[in-house]
């Protein structure tokens, strides 16, 4: 009764526990998310603050981030000038970087007059990158990308702002995926989905890719691009094997001894069900006849009958004597 009553207070601590330390995972990614967006916010504020002119420049880490994996740059615009040009740039070295589009007719939201765009390239190397998790049944087929967007004119404290695009939309494009090794074989565009992360790198939203490699996105944040992945049967191990075998065999014997119990009892069952029939019979055709009576013969109970003999009479002698 004791156990009983305990099985359910140890299912309820042991979820408690599997929760608490989800959760832990969860804020402890947000936090390393955090650091990374602050540090990248304050090194391109201070970059480009006091610059008019549109100019893309690369964004260093500090030195206890250098070992994050992280690739970024970033131009200041005036609100009116991204209105009606937009903005193309390109982060990462090499034929594998990540492309940004944004199309005329996109203002900043909350409105600042001028913004500092920050594009970022995570590129992997650290517990940052590892945060971002595919879909189930899917794989990162490239680094994540970040869009993000601050107010350049409040100071080196600079608040984040959405891009809110009231034309066509902003487009990610990541190059040369057919190449890249978490592609596989070749990319398949069909069967990619766009991915929209939220603050603690967990998936938020997935869509269908808009044309070749490239994504269109909402607003500001982090996006990938997942390919699906086959599912292999996971091996069985030699233990394993073992003990099915094991089960198997037990289970064949069992079966065969609760059988062959079954056919003995059924055969002597049969066998005395016959007698008793037989016995009955007999009784029955002695109560139908005359009840014969009992007498022992050399230990032996025999039926016998009660004869009464006949009484001798002396004859009349004959008429000549």
């Amino acid at each position: 009764m004791a156990m009983a009553s305990l099985s359910p207070l140890v299912h309820a601590v042991v979820l408690a526990a599997f929760f608490l330390r989800t959760r832990a995972a969860a804020q402890s990614r947000a936090a390393n998310m955090s650091a990374v967006e602050a540090a990248v916010r304050d090194r391109a504020l201070e970059l480009l603050h006091g610059g008019g002119a549109s100019q893309l420049v690369d964004v260093t880490l500090p030195s206890s981030l250098a070992g994050v994996g992280v690739e970024a740059s970033a131009l200041r615009v005036r609100s009116n000038a991204l209105w009606a040009d937009g903005v193309n740039a390109t982060t990462g070295a090499g034929p594998s970087g990540v492309g940004f589009t944004i199309p005329p007719r996109v203002l900043p939201a909350p409105f600042a007059r001028r913004v500092v765009i920050v594009f970022v390239r995570f590129v992997g190397g650290s517990n940052v990158t590892s945060a971002f998790a595919a879909p189930p049944g899917y794989a990162l087929a490239a680094p994540v990308a970040g869009l993000l967007a601050f107010d350049a004119s409040a100071g080196p404290d600079g608040a984040r702002v959405s891009l809110r695009a009231l034309g066509a939309p902003v487009r990610v494009e990541f190059k040369n995926l057919s190449s890249s090794s978490a592609a596989g074989k070749g990319f398949n565009a069909t069967a990619a989905r766009c991915v929209t992360f939220a603050a603690g790198g967990e998936v938020a939203a997935t869509h269908a890719m808009a044309s070749g490699t490239a994504c269109a996105v909402t607003g500001t944040g982090n996006f990938g691009i997942a390919v699906r992945v086959a599912e292999t049967p996971p091996q069985a191990s030699a233990s394993i094997v073992r003990a099915r075998w094991w089960a198997w065999t037990v289970g064949v014997g069992a079966g065969g001894v609760v059988g062959a119990s079954g056919l003995a009892l059924s055969v002597a069952g049969a066998v005395s069900w016959s007698r008793r029939r037989r016995r009955e019979e007999m009784e029955r055709r002695a109560m139908a006849g005359e009840e014969l009576g009992r007498m022992t013969v050399c230990g032996s109970r025999m039926p016998s009958a009660k004869v009464m003999r006949t009484q001798p009479e002396v004859e009349e002698s004959p008429s000549w004597r």
